[in-house]
């Protein structure tokens, strides 16, 4: 439901990345960057769909919290734009390990996006260049067992 929202094909690449893992992550962590307000609006014009998926899944007994965490959201924005990794590894509490699967995850997902049926062609083509400002060395040189 997050996808079909309107406010998402606004979004820069770099805020787009940003948005997308706001949607995927959640934990405790320290992170410097905090989220642009171009990622917060989007986050907000998502919500009444998250809503909505919260109440459906309720009412079928889904005991899954639906939420969005933007604690990471600058990190990742902050990475798609040209950040380098030291530097990033510097503004975060995150170890390596945890920054490559925050931003290995959001990604995937970005290029995953093109998979979904009814997603404007715009959006589709925003989420390919996200994911690759996202998927760069270090993260695309790294092998994960």
């Amino acid at each position: 439901a997050a996808l079909t929202q309107p406010a998402l094909c606004l979004l820069e690449p770099e805020h787009l990345a940003a948005t997308v893992a706001a949607l995927l992550d959640r934990g405790s962590v320290w992170c410097k960057y905090s989220s642009s307000p171009e990622v917060e609006e989007a986050i907000f014009q998502i919500e009444p769909a998250r809503q909505r998926l919260q109440m459906v899944q309720e009412q079928v007994g889904i005991d899954t919290d639906v939420s969005v965490d933007i604690r990471l959201c600058g990190l990742v924005e902050a990475w798609a734009c040209g950040t380098d990794w030291t530097q990033l590894m510097a503004d975060t509490d995150l170890d390596e390990g945890d920054a490559v699967r925050v931003l290995r995850r959001t990604a995937d997902f970005l290029s995953q996006m093109k998979l979904v049926e009814g997603l404007p062609e715009s959006l589709v083509g925003k989420a390919n260049i996200a994911a690759k400002l996202v998927d760069r060395a270090p993260i695309a040189d790294m092998i994960l067992n």
